[in-house]
């Protein structure tokens, strides 16, 4: 009768149930299910990885960013730093260069006035000496 049931694809198990399935087909296809389900938690194990890697990853990027942000505006003020003490170099120089233009001219202007004190100070002991 065993051999009729098999013909018809029907079997005995353990405890003398029919089932449709051979034993060692249904004890692969339970193996199956376990090493699937297994499968299944590790991939959803996997992705939580992948997504606190990614995370992790994003604000990494985040901060590199801001801290990319703050060498440039560094970078920037240093320039202008630099510019504005070139512009006040500049100034100065040509500050320096009209105070010595009006030097040289006041010079001229003095050496011309110690002329012209001498000249009328012959005149006032020319005229001195002929009272």
């Amino acid at each position: 009768m065993a051999d009729e049931l098999q013909k018809a694809h029907l079997y005995y198990d353990d405890i003398n149930k029919i089932r449709i399935l051979e034993q060692d087909v249904l004890k692969d296809t339970e193996d199956l299910r376990d090493t699937c389900k297994e499968y299944e938690t590790k991939v959803k194990d996997f992705g939580k990885i992948i997504n606190t890697l990614l995370e992790t990853l994003k604000e990494l990027g985040e901060n590199v960013e801001k801290q990319k942000m703050a060498a440039i505006g560094s970078m920037n003020l240093l320039k202008s730093i630099t510019k504005q003490r070139e512009n006040d170099q500049a100034k100065l120089q040509s500050e320096i260069s009209e105070r010595s233009m009006l030097l040289e001219q006041l010079d001229a202007e003095y050496d011309s006035l110690q002329i012209l004190e001498a000249s009328q100070m012959e005149t006032i002991e020319y005229l001195t000496a002929l009272r």
